[in-house]
C-alpha cells in the first residue's frame, strides 16, 4: 500500500501523453485487443477532446511516476464533463477527492451549469464516491459481448435476404462508395435522422446539435471495413445501417418497429462469421438496441452510469 500524501498535483503537461490510456489499461485490463474481435467499450476513461479546459496528473514523490489524472473539457455550452482515474494500488488515498475538488473549481470558474461524470455500474466504490459529492444518474450505457464459438451462425444467414423479401436492398459502403458520388449525403442524412429518440445523458432544451458533416466523412474515411458497413435502401432512400468495426447501428425514426435493426445486425455477424472474425463487443444506451441484442444472443456485461451534478 501506497504511504498517505506521498504525491503531488501539477498540470498534465506535453511529456504526460499516454499516461491516461496507461492508467485506463491498469484499471480496465479487460480492455485490450484482442485478435478478431472487434469491441468499442464505455467507460474507457479516454473521451476527452483534445480541446480540454484543464488536465492535472498526480504523481509520487519518490520515483515521480503518474499515478492518477483529470481531464475536465467542455461539452455544449456551460455543460461539462470529466474523466478521473487513479491507479487500483493508489486508490483511497484521497487522490480522486483532490483532483475532483480541482476539476469541480475549475468548472464553476468557467460558468457551469452542470458536470457529467461517468462510472461503471460493476466498481461499487466509484458510484458511491461520486454519488456522495452530488451527482446524480441520468442513464446508462450496457456493454454487450457476441463470442462466435458459442454460436455456429446458422441463425442469421438468411437475415439479408429476409429484408429483400419484404422490400429491402441490402448493400455495403464500398460498393456506394464507388457507384454513387453522393453517399457522404446520403449517409449524413440518415445518421443526423437516426439520432431521434437517442438516448442523451444531459440533453439540450434546445435539441439536439447538427452533426458536422467533416465529422461523418472522417468517421466513414477511418472505416477499417467498408465492405462490412451495410446499409439497407428503400428505393433510394437510406434507411438503416450497422457496422461491426464501427459507428455502431441505427434506423430511420420512420422505419423503425419493422424489424429492420434485428435482421440488419444479424445479417451483419453471418459476414462477420463467414470472414472468421471470433465475436463483437459493443455498447448502446437504447433499451430498442439491448432488446435485438439480447434476442441475438449477446450476453450483457456492465452498464456505464452517466451521472449529472447540476451547478447553478
Amino acid at each position: 500500500m501506497a504511504s498517505a500524501m506521498s504525491y503531488f498535483l501539477r498540470s498534465w503537461t506535453d511529456g504526460d501523453g499516454g499516461t491516461d490510456r496507461e492508467i485506463s489499461q491498469a484499471i480496465y485490463p479487460e480492455y485490450r485487443d484482442e485478435p478478431g474481435h472487434p469491441a468499442w467499450f464505455p467507460a474507457q476513461q479516454l473521451g476527452a477532446s483534445q480541446e480540454y479546459s484543464s488536465r492535472y496528473v498526480a504523481v509520487e514523490t519518490l520515483h515521480e511516476r503518474t499515478v492518477a489524472y483529470a481531464t475536465l473539457w467542455e461539452l455544449r455550452t456551460n455543460r461539462y464533463r470529466f474523466d478521473l482515474a487513479v491507479r487500483p494500488e493508489w486508490q483511497r488515498q484521497g487522490i480522486a477527492t483532490q483532483l475532483l475538488a480541482q476539476v469541480t473549481k475549475d468548472a464553476q470558474g468557467a460558468g457551469a451549469t452542470g458536470l457529467q461524470a461517468r462510472v461503471r455500474d460493476d466498481k461499487p466504490e466509484a458510484l458511491e464516491f461520486i454519488s456522495r459529492r452530488g451527482f446524480v444518474e441520468s442513464h446508462r450505457m450496457g456493454a454487450y459481448r457476441m463470442d462466435f464459438a458459442q454460436s455456429d451462425g446458422s441463425d442469421w444467414q438468411n437475415a439479408f435476404a429476409r429484408l429483400r423479401t419484404n422490400g429491402f436492398e441490402v448493400t455495403d459502403l464500398s460498393a456506394e462508395q464507388e457507384k454513387d458520388p453522393q453517399y457522404l449525403e446520403r449517409f449524413h442524412e440518415l445518421y443526423s435522422a437516426a439520432r431521434d429518440g437517442w438516448p442523451d445523458p444531459d440533453p439540450d432544451p434546445m435539441g439536439p446539435l447538427p452533426v458536422p458533416f467533416e465529422l461523418v466523412k472522417r468517421w466513414l474515411d477511418e472505416l477499417r471495413l467498408p465492405d462490412a458497413m451495410f446499409i439497407v435502401k428503400h428505393g433510394p432512400r437510406w434507411v438503416a445501417f450497422t457496422s461491426i468495426s464501427g459507428i455502431g447501428t441505427a434506423v430511420h425514426p420512420e422505419y423503425r418497429r419493422k424489424g429492420i435493426a434485428t435482421l440488419l445486425k444479424a445479417g451483419s455477424l453471418a459476414d462477420a462469421h463467414r470472414r472468421g472474425l471470433r465475436g463483437e463487443t459493443t455498447s448502446t444506451a437504447s433499451p430498442a438496441m439491448q432488446a435485438v441484442l439480447k434476442k441475438l444472443g449477446y450476453r450483457k456485461l456492465w452498464s456505464e452510469i452517466r451521472l449529472i451534478r447540476e451547478m447553478r
